[in-house]
């Protein structure tokens, strides 16, 4: 009976231990005809998608107050341009902005993460 109850207690314990899915992936912006840019907090990631990739590129931008980042998803110019869907680091703990744009289409939010969640204000 005591094996029994050691066993149920670890169960419960390692069903408890993992944060609900909802918080792990969160979609922080979307513009139509563009892309989107969603949260993997359980993998400290942004992602970015491509809606047309081949046709439109999204180029993308990620600033917070120590680094820069610029790069591109679903373009032709250059081999680390052409998937579809990058990853980049998500910002942990600090305020940062998220830039998605291309041909007169642009999207941006100003988010921070804090324990696996992620808040933003998006402008379009």
């Amino acid at each position: 009976m005591k094996r029994l109850f050691t066993v149920f207690s670890l169960l419960i314990l390692f069903l408890f231990s993992f944060e609900p899915a909802s918080f792990a992936f969160q979609q922080i912006l979307s513009v139509p005809g563009l892309g989107k840019v969603e949260a993997d907090t359980a993998r400290h990631q942004l992602i970015f998608t491509a809606f047309r990739p081949g046709r439109v590129p999204m180029e993308y931008s990620i600033w917070t107050h120590r680094s820069y980042k610029q790069s591109e998803a679903g373009g032709w110019a250059k081999p680390q341009f052409r998937p579809a869907v990058k990853r980049e680091r998500l910002p942990h703990y600090i305020t940062f902005i998220v830039t998605i744009a291309r041909y007169g289409k642009i999207g941006s939010a100003i988010c921070r993460e804090n324990d696996g969640r992620v808040g933003c204000n998006i402008f379009r």
